[in-house]
């Protein structure tokens, strides 16, 4: 099976605002962090696996860590310099290349998610023994994070549980943009990715809600009815964002302190 990683990097401004993430730390130190532990865990993958970065004018030394990191990685990388600055264009760009895929899986993946080890050859395993064992009529797209907001008592969403012989995944309708599925799913509802990521924008107070544009009223309608989005108990990556995004039964300081290093980069937080 080969797969395509597909991440894109800013280190300035964070879209959300100014609010503080629950690891604290500069972009450019959270970005070589998660970096990293990407790598390592694709490492630890004997499947066919290749990179893109998409690099949103993020500063010269945090690109060059990001060549020295990629030293240590057994896949090949591919650093590609985007001409317009943006989220919302390095998000068409993203999703554009996992269209034009031509790997077996994309990974669609942003700069702020950690990942344990074992990631990359778990959603890989899960997706094959899922697709072979289970009378699956939809295609599977994987969001590695088991995020506590879909907990919340209003925004509990009824989905089925499957079973793996190493973990169990529970189907919902949020993702972020990061994913793992096949591209044609990108290229069937095409239209609803290009949407979201033009028109995309956080929810500011006093806006209309219901004139917004985001996740959960574009792809989320996807894995609503048509394709079945599913991620695993317990999370196989972190979104270092906000308290609210904090997974309480994962103890994100170890993880960090574990999967984040490759290179002479060091920044224990905690």
């Amino acid at each position: 099976m080969k797969l395509e990683i597909i991440i894109r990097i800013h280190d300035g401004k964070n879209i959300h605002g100014n609010k503080p993430r629950y690891i604290d730390i500069p972009k450019k130190d959270l970005i070589i962090g998660c970096l990293s532990s990407l790598i390592n865990s694709a490492n630890s993958s004997n499947a066919e696996i290749s990179f893109i970065i998409l690099n949103d004018h993020c500063t010269q030394d945090c690109i060059s860590k990001i060549h020295n990191i990629f030293k240590y990685s057994k896949h090949s990388y591919q650093l590609i310099d985007l001409e317009i600055p943006g989220f919302n264009h390095s998000g068409l760009k993203q999703f554009e290349y996992c269209k034009n895929s031509t790997a077996d899986l994309i990974y669609s993946v942003e700069d702020d998610y950690l990942h344990c080890e074992n990631a990359i050859s778990e959603m890989l395993f899960s997706y094959q023994y899922l697709k072979s064992h289970y009378n699956l009529s939809k295609e599977l797209c994987l969001f590695p994070f088991d995020n506590p907001e879909d907990y919340v008592p209003y925004q509990l969403y009824p989905g089925r549980v499957f079973r793996t012989p190493t973990r169990h995944w529970r189907g919902g309708i949020w993702t972020t943009f990061t994913m793992m599925t096949t591209p044609k799913v990108f290229r069937d509802y095409w239209s609803t990715f290009e949407k979201l990521a033009l028109q995309y924008k956080p929810f500011a107070p006093g806006e209309d809600p219901n004139i917004l544009v985001d996740e959960g009223n574009t792809i989320g309608e996807i894995w609503k009815s048509d394709v079945i989005r599913i991620n695993p108990i317990p999370s196989l990556a972190l979104h270092i964002q906000f308290e609210e995004q904090r997974d309480p039964h994962i103890n994100h300081l170890e993880w960090w302190n574990k999967y984040s290093k490759i290179y002479k980069f060091e920044v224990n937080y905690g």
